[in-house]
């Protein structure tokens, strides 16, 4: 069985102004974009009016192979690993469909309305 859990450990403390034109997606309910940081990147997605998911880009089945990067699919319905074809929830990185069988690993987030600001940290 290979390892699926193999996600490393990246120190992540961030914060970022959702009133930017560049984060302009998580204006809405049901935006998401992509930022640097963690192991291969990092989903942002907005749950609600303040609550946001954020998880790693690094899909968590065979995670050594070098092309697992998760994508959010083209319907912007899910987030899909290229190299497996593992399904994951854009809402909050869980497993919809194997062969993973992890989460996409989350990262803690608060969000302070008064200033727009999200930090995204673990």
């Amino acid at each position: 069985m290979r390892n699926q859990n193999i996600v490393p450990y990246v120190y992540v403390n961030q914060y970022i102004n959702i009133s930017l034109p560049s984060y302009s997606s998580l204006n809405a309910v049901g935006g998401w974009i992509y930022i640097t940081g963690g192991s291969k990147g990092i989903i942002v997605y907005r749950q609600s009016f303040d609550q946001f998911s954020a998880y790693d880009r690094h899909c968590t089945y065979n995670a050594n192979d070098p092309c697992g990067k998760a994508s959010v699919d083209s319907t912007n319905s899910f987030v899909e690993c290229s190299c497996d074809g593992s399904q994951y929830q854009l809402y909050d990185g869980l497993v919809i469909q194997g062969p993973a069988l992890y989460s996409l690993k989350p990262y803690q987030t608060t969000f302070d309305p008064l200033t727009n600001q999200l930090h995204i940290f673990n």
